[in-house]
């Protein structure tokens, strides 16, 4: 029993670092969808987001397809990681309810 108690704690804490990485790493990327609008002929681009419960366009203006892609790319490098966050988050739920029964 000793031995699966060991083996509980060293992944709850790996997976709680890394958590702290993965929550680290998400600051880096923009956050929201990027929106493309056609006023009066030219196509503009915002990034639109949530902030607390509000929805928010932050205008980015024209831009070029190299930079179009580079924003397409970072946003979904970001929906990547935040699936792998939101598993994370769930396995240490997971292991703190395993390793509360294993004490009882």
């Amino acid at each position: 029993m000793e031995v699966l108690n060991g083996i509980l704690k060293e992944e709850l804490s790996r997976l709680i670092n890394l958590q702290k990485n993965d929550e680290d790493k998400l600051k880096k990327f923009l956050k929201g969808s990027l929106i493309k609008k056609e006023i009066k002929g030219h196509i503009y681009y915002y990034l639109n987001y949530r902030d607390n419960k509000k929805n928010i366009f932050k205008y980015l203006g024209k831009l070029d397809k190299n930079k179009i892609s580079r924003l397409e790319d970072s946003i979904q490098e970001r929906r990547k990681l935040q699936k792998l966050y939101n598993q994370v988050k769930r396995n240490i739920i997971k292991l703190e309810k395993i390793s509360r029964e294993k004490k009882k």
